[in-house]
């Protein structure tokens, strides 16, 4: 139940998911509740530069929703943040610099392990084709991530990486 409208002022709001926004009086707040893209910094190909806003405190990422129960555990805190190297099928196309840190700031090992990648190198048979359908690094990319149009965001390895 509510307060009554004069108790407004004084009691602190916690909209659960789904209800709408109140102001300090009660009423309904018409007003977003989302920060303007335009603020956050970009990449080199325009999208927002998801890893600095993080590093320059501009976002924060939440370990939980609402009503979730966070299921970290101390083996999830201790990432692995180094940058994984995935080769290219095709002679034409630089390797693939995964950053594992740049993901752990946002997902915890479960997200991805063992559902989507198996933890072990070599055990995956990525293709583009699948990405662009919907696996792999598609789970996210094009759906919330940036867009993997952007061919050498992630085929980045420099040339002597190849051999």
């Amino acid at each position: 139940m509510d307060p009554a409208p004069a108790d407004w002022p004084n009691y602190r709001y916690e909209r659960k998911p789904g209800e709408l926004k109140k102001d300090k009086y009660g009423m309904i707040d018409p007003t977003p509740d989302v920060v303007s893209l335009t603020f956050l910094p970009v990449d080199t190909y325009g999208f927002v530069d998801w890893v600095k806003s993080i590093n320059e405190g501009l976002v924060r990422p939440k370990d939980t929703l609402p009503g979730q129960i966070n299921h970290l555990k101390p083996e999830d805190l201790e990432t692995n943040n180094q940058d994984i190297l995935i080769r290219s099928k095709m002679k034409f196309m630089p390797d693939v610099i995964f950053p594992h840190a740049q993901h752990n700031a946002w997902l915890k090992c479960s997200v991805c392990h063992p559902k989507i990648f198996k933890k072990k190198a070599g055990a995956n048979n990525i293709s583009m084709a699948a990405i662009w359908k919907g696996q792999w690094c598609g789970r996210c990319h094009d759906r919330v991530a940036f867009p993997t149009r952007n061919c050498f965001k992630c085929h980045s390895a420099p040339g002597d990486a190849k051999k």
